[in-house]
């Protein structure tokens, strides 16, 4: 049987935001549990887009519902560049679970990791593998979930997952919303249509409303 490997720079961080975030451990297994049924990573963010879009039929807190929020887009931040390889993704995934119920028996462990991750020098033969880590801007053509950061009449904000809003911002604008309504706090299941740089640097992703995730028997 082969050995998984997990990334563990990823999972250090990934655990990091979740303990962050106060991701309810339980919960974060269920997700696991199902992505492991499935056997391919595209699973675990479909699953989490569903239940984040239709969560409130089946999850009556706002807590629980939260959970999942902030586990889809600490996921879409942190694993996002290890889809490619199932066994890597779902290790990584797992073994951040593991991390997560240690720091929230001592929080201040996740804070010491995540400063030791970025202070520590980087060996030139692990300088791919540590790119290949880090967040990348969706392109033209991928669909990504995001929080809805401002509305006004004539585009919708949305972030981009990994990325603050002073590096990259996702933009619909009024003629793409095919009559959808948002709210700041919202998040939206958007596609790229086009990408531009603006004078300072930043990164516009021009979106359009992406069609609903299907929804596997």
């Amino acid at each position: 049987m082969r050995a998984l490997k997990p990334h563990f720079p990823t999972a250090e961080l990934l655990a990091a935001d979740l303990a962050g975030a106060q991701v309810d451990p339980n919960e974060a297994q269920k997700v696991l549990a199902y992505v492991r049924g499935k056997g391919r990573s595209e699973a675990l963010f479909e699953y989490l887009q569903a239940i984040v879009k239709d969560g409130r039929a089946v999850i009556r807190s706002g807590r629980t519902l939260g959970y999942y929020r902030d586990l889809l887009t600490a996921c879409q931040r942190h694993l996002r560049p290890l889809r490619g390889d199932y066994e890597a993704f779902l290790s990584t995934y797992a073994w951040s679970l593991q991390l997560l119920r240690y720091y929230r028996v001592v929080p201040q462990a996740s804070q010491a990791a995540a400063a030791d991750l970025a202070s520590e020098p980087v060996e030139p033969s692990k300088a791919a593998e540590k790119k290949a880590a880090e967040p990348q801007l969706p392109a033209v053509g991928e669909i990504f979930t995001g929080r809805v950061l401002d509305v006004d009449e004539n585009a919708v904000a949305v972030e981009v997952p990994g990325f603050g809003v002073e590096k990259a911002l996702g933009v619909i604008r009024a003629e793409r919303l095919e009559g959808r309504k948002y709210r700041v706090g919202n998040t939206a299941r958007v596609e790229v249509v086009a990408q531009r740089t603006l004078k300072d640097g930043r990164i516009i992703l021009e979106l359009k409303v992406a069609p609903p995730a299907k929804r596997e028997s």
